[in-house]
């Protein structure tokens, strides 16, 4: 009975399989643990439209730093609006990175970000603050690259 079980989970798993960009979920990263995972259980509403909010605003920056992390810049360009064509392709890792402080201000479609960051770069902890300028469009929020540029640090190329 346990050997029946199993072989219909895995049945069932097997036509599960997660077809590639089909994830609502914009915002888990590519290596992220769960996200073959939530691909395969998504799906996605073609009405649904995501709406201006601080929350995903914050997302956005998060997730341009998350594609860093992951050595997939075209993850993060997905956040990005008008990224330098250098972007990505500095050869810095990114190991880690952590945003605090955070503060938003909304007004219509475009936000405005103030953070501190933590970033470890090719092994050397490196701290900066800075302000973010996004805007809003169809797809949602969109980090303009040139405000990261400001931090002064080599994985955003003027």
């Amino acid at each position: 009975m346990k050997k029946l079980a199993f072989l219909i989970l895995l049945g069932g798993l097997s036509l599960a399989q997660p077809q590639a960009g089909t994830s609502p979920f914009v915002d888990v990263p590519p290596c992220h643990w769960a996200r073959a995972a939530i691909e395969a259980i998504a799906r996605p509403d073609p009405n649904a439209r995501p709406q201006p909010s601080a929350l995903l605003a914050e997302n956005a920056l998060r997730q341009v730093f998350e594609g860093l992390k992951c050595n997939d810049p075209l993850w993060s360009e997905r956040f990005l609006q008008n990224p330098a064509p250098g972007f990505g392709r500095t050869g810095i890792a990114l190991n880690s990175f952590e945003l605090s402080g955070i503060q938003t201000r909304l007004t219509g479609n475009r936000a405005t970000l103030r953070f501190s960051l933590l970033v470890v770069l090719d092994g050397s902890a490196v701290r900066r603050s800075g302000e973010a300028q996004l805007v809003f469009a169809e797809q949602g929020w969109r980090v303009v690259y040139t405000s990261l540029v400001n931090l002064n640090l080599p994985v955003f190329p003027p």
